[in-house]
């Protein structure tokens, strides 16, 4: 159970991840929308978002030829909404 925490923490701790999972936590959206919002590439962005699926951090959910990402794991969606009230 550690390790795993351990894993969602370190994939948050990467400042581009952080950025996806706060996004996601105001709302879900596909990857041409996420790679917009913070200026990179799409490759860059799936290779992210992909860590974050694996962990269980994001879902990603087929919508016709594109698919929305949404933040999954409400103990992550908790810390991040933590986060923002900062901001």
């Amino acid at each position: 159970m550690l390790d795993e925490y351990a894993n969602k923490f370190k994939a948050i701790g990467h400042p581009v991840r952080l950025r996806i999972v706060m996004g996601l936590a105001k709302k879900e959206c596909n990857v041409t929308k996420i790679c917009e919002g913070l200026g990179l590439p799409q490759a860059t962005i799936s290779r992210h978002l992909a860590l974050l699926r694996n962990l269980g951090i994001v879902e990603g959910v087929r919508d016709g030829h594109e698919i929305c990402y949404n933040l999954v794991d409400k103990k992550i969606a908790r810390i991040v909404d933590l986060l923002m009230e900062e901001e």
